[in-house]
Formats: structure tokens, sequence, C-alpha cells
């Protein structure tokens, strides 16, 4: 009778055990899947209006300007995002909070000016920074939490497959935005955007952009001088008000589901309960990040994460897609783009668990390689939909890459220290971002090509040397490892011979 009792003790706990575990495990996951929507649809609304921003708000540059706005903001912001986040409590209320400076951007929208659409832009800039620190933050803990419930040991595995799960999400939003855009300018000419010299010899010059359409003294609004489409000038603003009413909806949805679906981290919980950190220390984690040797060697790719988007959306779209194409395919291409990361994301985030993360980044640096050499000998025409499109599923590849692999490096290099450092990289990849749309109008694109060629390779070459220091660690380890075993296994030969030699004597 007692036995049995005991036996069934001993499985009603391994049962409340396994339950407890995996009512853990689906919170995790629900969890992972509601950040994944709240970028999904914030950003489908943030990303149409990005890319239809220079037609929008076309006159004296007002729309590229508020662009630039956006990307210097988020370069500042990411110093002081931890802080930010500290200071509001926790990952979840940060998202919560800075998703108001979308609905914010978005509303300015309606009626732009130098006095709405600059100042909404900058305050999206400034909390930049500290919401994709708290979405990686978030994430991170989440994946490390789940490898600890999971007992899968090393949570590189999790970080990665918990990558891949997200962006496959998030850039769907790629998908819906770039629809939209597509459909908008559908509507219009078809020869807006086209050029006589195309591909790797386009310098910027003699596009179809302004040929008819005069907006540098226009005194109406950009929507108005810029009717491209037959339409009367207040049906074509009530389409562009219906769009952008479509847009503000999707941010404040997102913030709904934010506020009354995304679970509190549990990292900064626990983190509340400790001594308070002085936001000087806060200041000097985030700072002291870009002293540490091991991301210092990884800062040339993560500047590329950022050239390899502002190249796709800004370059490629005008000298490979706009300039033979029309820009009515422009939304087309970046779909392509959009649909191949987002397939991809899932698929390397599950695939490193066998190859490792060390042979897909190698691997993705060998296939840039390959798509830039393409790009500086391929010169594209009108019957190259084909190619073009191929070349764009070729860069959405290689952006699932850098960041489900990137990520999860970082992960895994930086476990105690992730706010600061996620913090850096979101720095690093906007400083890539500004750099690209700084010359991107005062140099040809083979000279663009080649100097993103050139912070690649070194790139490369600072991610081999960290895996070189790394594996040296290792070994220094193992190799301490053995002689404490050696030493151990001499103390206890020695052990026995003495105690040998005591009974000898004593007899």
């Amino acid at each position: 009778m007692e036995q049995n009792a005991c036996g069934k003790s001993l499985a009603s706990e391994e049962e409340f055990k396994q339950s407890s575990q995996s009512a853990s495990t689906k919170r995790i996951w629900k969890n992972l899947l509601v950040l994944s929507s709240i970028w999904l649809v914030n950003w489908t609304a943030y990303r149409a209006i990005e890319s239809l921003q220079s037609t929008l708000n076309s006159e004296a540059g007002l729309g590229v300007v508020s662009l630039s706005c956006v990307f210097g903001g988020m370069a500042l912001s990411c110093l002081y995002a931890p802080l930010f986040i500290h200071k509001v409590g926790s990952c979840k209320w940060t998202i919560v909070v800075c998703l108001f400076g979308h609905i914010l951007y978005t509303g300015s929208n309606f009626y732009p000016s130098w006095f709405t659409l600059i100042p909404s832009s900058i305050l999206l800039g400034l909390i930049s920074g500290p919401v994709w620190t708290a979405q990686i933050t978030y994430l991170t803990s989440s994946a490390q939490e789940y490898a600890k419930v999971a007992q899968q040991g090393s949570p590189e595995g999790a970080i990665s497959k918990f990558n891949g799960v997200f962006y496959l999400i998030y850039d769907l939003s790629g998908v819906s935005g770039n629809l939209i855009s597509s459909l908008v300018l559908s509507e219009g000419r078809q020869d807006i955007g086209k050029g006589e010299f195309c591909g790797a010899m386009d310098c910027g010059t003699e596009t179809n952009w302004t040929s008819d359409y005069d907006v540098t003294n226009s005194s109406t609004s950009s929507v108005r001088s810029n009717n491209t489409t037959g339409l009367p000038d207040d049906k074509q603003q009530v389409i562009v008000y219906t769009l952008l009413g479509v847009f503000l909806a999707c941010n404040i949805f997102a913030v709904l589901i934010a506020w009354l679906c995304l679970d509190k981290d549990v990292k900064n919980l626990e983190k509340t309960s400790v001594e308070k950190i002085q936001v000087s220390q806060l200041l000097l984690r985030t700072v002291r990040v870009f002293k540490d040797i091991d991301y210092v060697l990884l800062m040339p790719l993560l500047v590329i994460i950022g050239m390899s988007e502002a190249l796709v959306a800004g370059d490629f779209t005008k000298s490979y897609v706009s300039c033979v194409l029309g820009v009515q395919m422009v939304g087309y291409a970046m779909l392509c783009f959009s649909v191949i990361g987002s397939v991809c994301s899932p698929l390397f985030g599950h695939l490193s668990k066998y190859t490792g993360t060390r042979t897909l980044i190698l691997a993705a640096v060998a296939a840039n390689v390959v798509l830039l050499i393409y790009m500086l000998l391929w010169q594209p025409d009108e019957d190259s939909l084909a190619r073009i499109l191929s070349v764009s599923g070729g860069w959405g590849v290689i952006r699932a890459v850098w960041h489900t692999q990137l990520y999860t490096v970082l992960g895994a290099t930086f476990p105690s220290n992730q706010e600061a450092v996620f913090a850096n990289t979101k720095l690093t990849q906007s400083l890539g971002n500004t750099m690209v749309f700084a010359y991107s109008s005062v140099l040809c694109m083979d000279v663009k090509l080649y100097l993103y060629m050139a912070v690649l390779a070194l790139g490369t070459l600072g991610y081999g040397a960290l895996e070189w220091k790394t594996r040296k660690m290792n070994n220094t380890e193992a190799d301490t490892l053995d002689r404490t075993v050696d030493q151990g296994k001499d103390r206890d030969s020695a052990l026995e011979t003495l105690e040998l030699m005591e009974r000898e004597t004593s007899l």
C-alpha cells in the first residue's frame, strides 16, 4: 500500500512537472507570436508610407528629409535605449509607449509640412532605438527562457529559431506595404522614373521623375502638384487620405495588441526586485560596448545589415527597377524581396541547428559577393523582369541570414548585457542606412557597389577574427580543465600510494 501510494505520488509529481513545462512553453510561444504580430501590423503602415514619401511629399524634398530625420534620430536614440527601457519598467511597456510615436508620424502625413512632418519624424527616430532594443531583448530573453524550460542546454539554437519566426512574420509587412505602393502607383503614368543609363552605369541623371512635373515652385500641396493619375485633384486627395486612414488604423491596432495581449517580460520583473541600477551605470554600460573587442569585430557586418536594406530600398529600386520598368514596378520587386526573406528566415533559423551559425554566415558572404559582381556586370533592360525579381529575391535570402544568424551570435556572445548590446546594434545598423542614403545622390551605382563590397570584406575579416578568438579561448579552457582533471588523478594516485606505505609500515 505504501509503495503504491509512493508510486502514485511520484507519477503525479511527474505529470505536474510536465504540464507546468507545457504551459510555460505555450506561454513563451504565445508571446513570440504576439510580438511578431505587433510588428507585422504596425510596420505594414510604416513601410508603406516610407516607400511613398518621395511621391506624396516630394515638394522641396520634404519626404526625403523626413526619412533622414528618422534614421538620424534612431542613431541617437540607441545610446539611451537601455536607460529608456529601465525607466519605463519593462520591454512590454516600452513597446506600447513607443508605438504612439508611429501614430503621430502617420497622422502628420495627412497634413505634411515642415512644421508637422519633420517634428514627427524626429520623434519617430528618437523612439526607434528603444522600441527595437526592447523587441530584440524581449525575444532573446524569451528564447533563453524557452531553452531553460525545455532543457535544451545552449540557448543559441532557440534564439536562432525565435529570430526566424519573428522575421518570417515581420517581413510580411513588406509584402502588404509594397503591394499597396504598387497598386497606388499603377494608377498613374507607366514611364515615371525611367532613365537612359541604368544598372551600374546609373549616376542619377536622365530620369523622367520631373520631366513633365515641375514641383519646385508649387504653392499647392505635393499631392496636387504630382497628380499623375489623370483623376481630379480632390478625388486623388481622397484616395491618399483613405490610404493614410488605413495606415493609422494599423498603428492603433498594434498598440492595442501590445497593451492587451503581450505579457510583461520576466527578465525585467526580476530586475525590479534587485537593487536599482544608477543612471550613470546604464549610460556607461551602453557606451562601453564600443570598447568590447568582440563587438568591434562584429561592427562591420552589423553596418552591412543597414547598408543592404538601404541599398535595396533606395539604389536597387531606382537604378535597376524603375530605371528600366517604371516606378510602378518598384513595389512588386520589393514584394519579392520581402516574400523570399519571410520564407527563408524560419528556414535558416531551423537549419542553423544542423549546419551551425558560422556556415550560414560564410555562405551568405559568398552569395553576397556573387550578387554584387553580377550587378556590376549586368546591364538591365525592359526584358529583364525575371532577372530583376531574381536579384531582389537574392537580397531577401541574404537579409534573412544577417538577421537570424548575426543576432544569434550577439545573443550568445553577450548573454549578460543584452539591452546595451542590442541598442548599439540598432545604432550601428542605422549608421549603415544613413551612410548609404547620404551618398546615394552623389555617387554612381558602381562606386556604391564597390563601397559595399569593401565593408563586406572588412566584416568578414572581423567575424573570422572573432571565431578564431572564441575557438582559441575554448581550447584554452578545455586544456585547463584537462590539466585540472589530470592533477586530481595524480593526487588520488599519490594518496593511494601513501596509504599503502603507511599500512606496510604499520605491519
